[in-house]
Parts: C-alpha cells; structure tokens; sequence
C-alpha cells in the first residue's frame, strides 16, 4: 500500500478538496485495485456528490474485498437508509453479524434492516443540563429526529417539576445537584445520568443521590468507571451501567493540516485540576531547546490562587514572551488553526474534550499520562516526564489526517449517540415502557451533518440545510506581543543567520538615516552572517555596492527566477515595511511562495487601526507615507498570506513611545488594546516547505 498517497488523498478528503482527494485514491486503485480504504473514499465522495449509485458500486468493492472491514458497510447502510432501502443490506449485514457477534455497530445495523427499532422513536426525552453546553446541542439534535425533546437548564427546582410528569426518560448530563433532586421525586420517569469525572470525587453529590431510582449510568470512560466504583462500590452496585466516549460533529471540525511548529495551545479554565506547575516546566524544557516556542493559553483562572501562581512562576521563569493569554475563545476549532500542538497536563481526567476537539481539527495532542490516557489515545502521544514532552514536541512525526481519523473511530457524535439510544431504549424495555406507537408531537429536525468514515462535508442532497453565511466579527486575541522598537526586533531576528534583506535602500531617506545612524541595512550588517540587499532603486544600490555591500537590483513582484535564486543562498528573508509600496502584492507574494523558501520570512507594515492615525483623523488629516499603496490590519494581513499558501506563525504590534501628550495617550491605548499599535511584524512560513533542509 502506498501510504502516503492514501494518507495525502484522506488529508485533501478532510479538508474539504474532493476532486484532488479522488486524484489521489485513483491513482492508488491502478497498483492496488482492491484497495479497500481508497474504494471506500471514493465512495464516500462519489455519495457527497449525488451520485448515489456510483457509491454503492463503491462500497460494495470495498466490502468484497474485506467483508471485516466495517467502514463501507456503514457507509452502505447510510445510503441505503436515505432512500428507504435498508432492508437490501440484509444480505450483507446477517454473515458479518454471525462473524462478529460482539460487533455493536454490526448488531445494531442489522436490527434496523429487519425493520426493528434499534432506539427511542416517539419517546418523551428531557436532556437536563445545568451548563447547557455542547453536550446539550448534539444530544437534542441526534434524539429529535425520532422523539419529542426538551432540554432543560434548571436554576431552580422548579424548573424540574414540569418534566417528572411529562417524560419517558429525563437523561441528567451530569451527576450533580439537579440528579440529586430528581432521584428524590416521585416519577414514572427512567433516571439516567452522565458521569464524567468531577462527580467521582465530590462526596456531596455522590452520597447525595438516591441510587435506588437511578436507573442507568453511562460513564465517559471506563476507567472513571473501575474509579467509581472502587471509590462507591455501595451506591453503585445496583446500577446498570455502560461507557461511552465523549463525542463530537466532525462536521463542525475543520482540518488545520499542520506540520510541526512553534505555537503550543491549552484550552480550557486554569485551575488546580489542570497541572499547571508541569505545564510551565515542560514549556520552560521547550523554551530552552528552542526560544520560539510559545503557549497560547484559551481560558480563564477559576481560582485567584492559581491565578497568583501562575503569574508569579511565569515572571520568576524568564517566561513572559512565551505565554499569551487569549481569554475565553468562543470558535475554538477556529482558533486551533493558529496551533500546532494542543497541551494537556493534567493529573485527572475523564474523556477530555478538549483534546478530542484539537485532534478533530487535525492538531497534534500531547497528553501528560493520567490515569486513562494511553487507553483513550494513542500511546505515541502520551508523556511521563518533561524530557518526554520535549521529544514528542521536537520530533518530526505529524499526522494531522490519523490525528483525525482517531476521532472518527472512537469519538464521533453520530456513532456514539446511537449507542446511547440504544442504552436508553434498553432501560424503557427493562421498565417495560413502550413509545414506538406514540406520535411525535413536535417535527424532529433534519439530523446533523452526514459524515462518512473521516469526511468532514455536509450532505449535498439535503435540502433542509442553511445557506452559507459571512461572518464580519473577526476574533483577535485578547493578548499579543509588543515591540516598542521595530527595527531592534528585526535586528536580533537576523543576528547569526545568512539574511536576504528585501527594500534595503530605503528610497529617499537614506541619507538622512545614515547620518543618524538609524540605517536598518547597515545594523543588520553587523550581526548577520551574511547579508544581501535587494532593492529597485538603482541610485541606493550604487551607493551601497561602493561601499562593499552585496546588493542586487530586484522587483519583488516581477523578478521570481532571480529572488529563488537568492532565497536558496540564506536562511531567512526580512521585507520590512515595503509591502503597502507595492503596486501588485498578490504577484510579490506567488513569488515568495514559488521560491519553495525553507526559513522563516519576517515581514513588517504600517497597522490600518493606528490609533497615532486615527487620532489625527478627527483634524481631517492622515498620517501616512505618500507612496503607500495599501492599508493592513491583522486579519487582512493573515488572510492574504494564507491565499498565497503563507502561514503567519506569529504576530507581534510595533510601536514608538514618545514624551508628548500623544504618545502617552497611545501607550496607554496600546496597553489596553494591542490593535492599536503603530505597525505589525509577522514572522511567515511557506505551509508546504517550512524546515526542510537548505541546499
């Protein structure tokens, strides 16, 4: 099998790149014609555009040449089921289920061909969950299709009184108070409850509820389960119980495809549960074997204590350029975009979420070795120690298409909901409930997104779903570096490295900056170990080239031979303040992309949003340079980099303090917002080529 064009093809199917990804399986299938994993893809792509009957032929390859391999099967059946005719998967489903009796998946789709309810159909459902949080959305989305649903986010205990009359079941998302008042009513109500991790050690909630009511547990994961009942083997003794993963809706899931890089994120509140002494040891190990590393940190304190502690040991660490507090992120799969590595320390947790999420997204977890991990993920990306943690975040090993592909098989919302519906049917059937006859009273809603195998795409054939909208509110982070030198970071960028510095000239104030000594060229000169200027302007050059500086004569945006020729001679390339000059940037930037530059590119440009700008303003006056061709502010800046195949791995604001009654108001703006700032320097990596060896 030929690996890597399976796992490029499943890495172009994730993001969304259907005709490139059948490329791919394609030229698979002319080595491999039975090739199950491709035909499969195929399938999958061939459903995704309407062409149902292309698909079957598909899936049915693919069965025939592994009947153990169970994917095509459930792809098969959800065909089927959409046009009404999953009874003809009988055939294949009955010698599977023979083979593979304890196969739930198996069991269960054969159940539904022979035309017998597999869940909950015309049942009365309350979700009670006093967060109302994903779990909540995804649980009432799945049920609804076949049931009547309401969800309940109690404060008080009257909001529980309406349903202890009116449902078949009341599922409590977690067993906490509302389960505790619940267990303690009377109703004809089925009590089940969701245990996740936090419950197991509060004794308050445990002791507190009347487990004799109780008719089901279903635990995140088993070993919260061995824990729960080792620690309450009294309570729990009589209570029916299975496991089943947390989940998620990979179609809510893009794939970042990344590679290995320097932004390490943690995602979710800061308190003692979360280790945050190991976090910031293994990111001081990080920092030391590379000074580039940072942590990005989605999340917010719950306890002053730790808020004290970590502000304290981040100071006394030498660790104040290394961390950035986002705050509490809303579009967590958005902002896992801008990280390579999603970072858990924790000592104790149950079926994190969090790091289901990162690995949905394609991100590489690394996952500190608390009871459950190397069960729940793969051991490769679990540590024991710092060393350890250091290895896995400097090895070259990066799989964002298996990263994904885990989540698909062990935490996808469509198959995991399904076994919680048939958890729940089996408490009615044991109480002897019958709902099946009963009509639902409220229309179910289309079901989610349909995802097949690792696909990510939405069903074209559903007519029920929303039309695509633009979002125009752009998140930034609540915290981002600042420089109040510009020129003295690009300097330190370029200390010791072989640097192509592109606009070396300075076109018409490069005499009066060498008098003063604040020539960038001339500083940059004295702490690279080789430098090369580039620049349009003829005069400068010959000025420079006098005086035994290497320059050349080159436009960014029309002379791409020679600048890859230069490219392949340094190890980085500075643009400072020259794009915004640029009459076609887009050219500028395909050039930049076709030099297949391995290094880091440090650009810097004048920021849209400048309060110093804006300020003036309100006198009908604009400051700006007269040959300035365009405006930039972070996110125009990012999203024309990336069009161009160009990662923005860093940010960092620019500004210029001064004595006078404005520069105090804008470093007092500045500190409250960074968007302020007088300019942005980004540090931008080629996607494709970042840290492969120079020639």
């Amino acid at each position: 099998m030929d690996s890597m064009t399976l796992t490029r093809g499943e890495e172009l199917f994730a993001e969304g790149r259907l005709s490139e990804a059948a490329e791919c399986f394609e030229a698979l299938l002319t080595d491999e014609p039975d090739n199950v994993r491709a035909l499969n893809n195929l399938g999958v792509i061939a459903y995704q555009s309407n062409e149902g009957q292309k698909a079957a032929e598909l899936f049915m390859r693919s069965i025939q040449a592994d009947p153990s391999y169970t994917d095509p099967v459930a792809n098969l059946c959800t065909l089927l089921r959409a046009s009404g005719q999953i009874r003809e998967a009988m055939p294949i489903l009955e010698p599977l289920a023979e083979k593979y009796p304890d196969n739930e998946e198996i069991a269960a789709l054969l159940t539904e061909a022979r035309g017998e309810p597999t869940g909950l159909v015309g049942a009365r459902l309350a979700i009670v969950n006093p967060w109302d949080n994903k779990f909540t959305d995804l649980y009432e989305r799945y049920f609804a299709r076949d049931n009547e649903v309401r969800r309940i986010r109690p404060k008080t205990e009257r909001d529980l009184q309406d349903v202890l009359g009116w449902a078949d079941v009341i599922w409590s998302q977690w067993c906490n108070e509302p389960l505790v008042y619940l267990s303690k009513q009377q109703t004809r109500a089925a009590l089940v409850t969701h245990i996740h991790s936090y419950e197991i050690l509060t004794p308050q909630l445990m002791e507190a509820v009347n487990w004799k009511r109780i008719d089901g547990a279903v635990f995140v994961a088993e070993h919260m389960r061995h824990n729960a009942n080792r620690l309450w083997r009294s309570q729990l003794a009589a209570v029916p119980q299975t496991t089943i993963y947390n989940s998620v809706d990979l179609s809510e899931y893009p794939v970042h495809s990344q590679r290995p890089g320097k932004n390490i994120g943690y995602v979710g509140y800061i308190n003692h549960k979360k280790g945050i002494g190991l976090l910031l040891q293994c990111l001081k190990a990080a920092v030391e074997c590379d000074p580039e590393y940072r942590l990005h940190v989605a999340g917010t304190f719950q306890e002053t204590r730790f808020e004290v502690y970590m502000t304290h040991l981040i100071e006394q660490m030498g660790l104040g350029d290394h961390v950035v507090m986002h705050g509490w992120v809303k579009d967590i799969p958005g902002w896992l975009g801008s990280m390579q590595y999603v970072v858990s320390t924790s000592p104790w947790e149950g079926c994190p979420l969090n790091l289901i999420e990162a690995m949905a997204c394609g991100i590489k977890p690394l996952i500190h070795n608390w009871q459950g991990a190397a069960t729940l993920f793969p051991n490769e990306l679990v540590f024991n120690t710092v060393d350890q943690f250091v290895e896995l975040l400097s090895e070259e090993t990066y799989d964002s298409a298996a990263y994904r592909a885990h989540v698909a098989r062990h935490f996808n919302a469509e198959t995991n909901a399904r076994r919680i519906d048939r958890y729940l049917k089996s408490v009615l059937d044991e109480r002897g409930v019958q709902t099946s006859d009963r009509p639902v009273s409220k229309p179910a809603p289309m079901p989610p997104k349909q995802v097949s195998a690792d696909a990510k795409n939405e069903d074209p054939r559903d007519e029920h779903s929303k039309p695509a909208t633009i979002n125009f509110y752009q998140p930034l982070a609540r915290q981002v570096e600042l420089s109040q030198n510009r020129k003295a970071f690009t300097i330190d960028f370029c200390r010791g490295k072989r640097v192509l510095h592109v606009g070396c000239v300075d076109a018409g104030i490069m005499e009066s900056r060498i008098e003063t000594n604040n020539f960038l060229h001339f500083h940059i000169d004295q702490v690279a170990d080789k430098l090369i200027g580039v620049d349009i302007e003829e005069d400068g050059l010959h000025y420079l080239a006098e005086r035994g500086y290497d320059v050349r004569k080159l436009d960014l945006e029309t002379d791409g031979e020679l600048l890859q020729k230069l490219a392949a001679e340094v190890d980085v390339i500075v643009i400072p303040e020259v794009i915004e000059h640029l009459n076609n940037v887009g050219s500028a930037l395909a050039n930049l992309k076709a030099c297949g530059f391995a290094g880091e590119i440090l650009i810097s440009t004048p920021n849209a949003f400048s309060f110093r700008v804006m300020k003036l303003l309100s006198n009908c006056v604009e400051l700006v340079h007269p040959d300035h061709n365009y405006y930039y502010s972070p996110t125009t800046l990012k999203t024309l980099l990336g069009k161009h195949g160009l990662e923005l791995s860093r940010l960092v604001m620019y500004y210029w303090p001064t004595e006078d009654e404005l520069g105090r108001e804008l470093d007092k703006m500045v500190r409250s917002c960074p968007y302020y700032a007088e300019g942005m320097l980004v540090i931008v990596r080629d996607t494709d080529t970042y840290g492969a060896t120079q020639e």
